[in-house]
């Protein structure tokens, strides 16, 4: 579906938007009702059979190159995945000794990890959907052409407004402030 606006205009305007528009409290009604419903939606079209692997178990597989394209370093990893580099760190491990990820010493860079796909991890990722489809389209079946149009837009938009900078940052932030949460924890809890 072409706009006409480059991705980059887009983007910017969603996120002068998000400058201007009034943040919603956490446990505002509208972000408990979508939580709700996601989750719902989530769990009724869940594919059966993938509980071998977690979301970020999964979410890290598909930042991985697969083998013959390149590597990607755990810190890119943990940027990518906002999530704090000792969780990513876990995560890859858990992946290798399940024979989904190799990774070794970068020779130009020894205090880096290069992390690539196994075969079965680019298989895992190939077959990867975390939604069954046909359940899906067994559900979008149901609505009215115009509730699909409509259905698709607003999460087209709903995308596009998470991926804009404003977002990213407080993404970001948040996961920053998590992980020095914790950090500060392990230490006080050492100490005493």
């Amino acid at each position: 579906m072409s706009t006409g606006i480059s991705e980059e205009g887009r983007l910017g305007s969603y996120a002068c938007r998000l400058k201007s528009a009034t943040v919603p409290v956490m446990n505002s009604p509208e972000t408990e009702q979508f939580d709700q419903l996601y989750g719902r939606l989530r769990r009724s079209l869940r594919r059966h059979g993938d509980d071998d692997l977690s979301q970020h178990e999964i979410e890290l597989l598909h930042h991985v190159p697969s083998p013959g394209r390149g590597t990607v370093n755990l810190s890119d990893l943990a940027r990518r995945l906002v999530l704090p580099k000792s969780t990513a760190s876990a995560v890859v491990k858990g992946l290798e000794t399940r024979g989904f990820l190799r990774r070794w010493r970068n020779p130009s860079n020894e205090r880096e990890l290069a992390i690539v796909l196994t075969d079965a991890g680019a298989a895992r990722v190939a077959a990867d959907t975390v939604l069954d489809p046909k359940a899906l389209s067994l559900a979008l079946g149901a609505l009215k052409r115009k509730e699909r149009r409509a259905l698709l837009h607003a999460l087209e938009h709903l995308v596009e407004a998470s991926e804009s900078s404003g977002v990213k940052r407080y993404t970001e932030a948040a996961a920053r402030e998590d992980h020095s949460a914790k950090h500060v924890n392990s230490q006080t809890s050492e100490v005493v």
